[in-house]
């Protein structure tokens, strides 16, 4: 009698709190049965939180199915990145470094991918299929014909040139000047090297010794003695004010060097010489030498 005698926010109140008990009391009997079954659930051990000693359970995680298949580093969706066993962490390094314009010229490129283990690279290396675009251009075979040096054309059309007009013993250019018509009267170079070494130059900002042209895979290795370098016309890089993307374009730095440079100059300010890149990761004493004469530390 009394619930009828009080007003009605009296009852409205009794009304909520009872509702409110009702509703923590049926939460609490279904966590309690979820939880705390006696077996009925959970009982093999493989399911469940605990089993039917109280000993803790915990819900198995499918493992990451690791597939084998072919691939195209330059092109390959992180999903497919993934299903190849790539860890997270290696799928955004490598969409990092294809977006700063880095590209896998050859499978022996993906073996540089940070994180790579001997497992992962004996199960892909033979699967790595590097599309015709991304892969250098092979350079041409030559033959001597009557004393003369003949660039034999390829399939995709080249022309078929010969040039008899080549420098004489003791004769030799400036490397740092020459066009592709001076550079083609060094013996052995036609058309394919001459736009190599142009190419080559542009890209280091000149060439500050005679056997860089080494580096241009498939050169004659005795273009060197045809061949004078001026190193005053060497362009430098302002490493402490050059953007990541200026940094990356040169060959000698490729952009994990370039990224180390970025993140030194964010945390610790500006490098004083040369000799602070030997305090980043990615720099060996041959990286370092081979910069010097390219950097400068303003």
């Amino acid at each position: 009698m009394a619930f009828f005698e009080s007003t009605s926010s009296e009852r409205r109140g009794l009304i909520i709190l009872s509702v409110a008990l009702l509703l923590m009391l049926a939460v609490g009997m279904l966590h309690y049965a979820f939880f705390r079954s006696d077996g009925r659930e959970g009982s093999d051990g493989k399911d469940g939180i605990e089993g039917r000693q109280g000993s803790p359970r915990y819900y198995a995680v499918p493992e990451r199915k690791v597939e084998t298949f072919d691939f195209d580093p330059n092109e390959a969706d992180s999903t497919t990145l993934l299903r190849l066993g790539f860890s997270p962490a290696q799928v955004r390094g490598i969409y990092r470094y294809r977006a700063m314009g880095g590209r896998y010229h050859e499978p022996a490129d993906v073996q540089h991918i940070p994180g790579m283990t001997n497992e992962l690279w004996d199960r892909l290396s033979s699967h790595i299929r590097i599309g015709r675009k991304y892969q250098y251009v092979k350079p041409m075979p030559y033959r001597h014909d009557a004393g003369q040096t003949t660039e034999v054309a390829e399939s995709y059309n080249r022309d078929t040139l010969r040039f008899p007009l080549k420098l004489r013993e003791g004769q030799t250019i400036s490397l740092n000047d020459a066009d592709t018509t001076l550079l083609k009267k060094i013996p052995g170079i036609g058309s394919y090297f001459s736009r190599r070494i142009v190419y080559y130059r542009k890209q280091l900002g000149g060439f500050s010794s005679a056997r860089q042209l080494l580096e241009i895979e498939g050169i004659p290795v005795d273009v060197v003695r045809w061949v004078s370098v001026d190193t005053s016309q060497v362009q430098k890089i302002d490493v402490n004010h050059a953007t990541k993307s200026e940094l990356v374009r040169h060959p000698y730095l490729h952009v994990y060097r370039a990224d180390d440079i970025w993140q030194y100059r964010h945390n610790f300010g500006p490098l004083r010489s040369i000799d602070d890149l030997r305090q980043l990761p990615n720099f060996t004493a041959e990286d370092i030498e081979r910069l010097r004469p390219y950097l400068e530390f303003k």
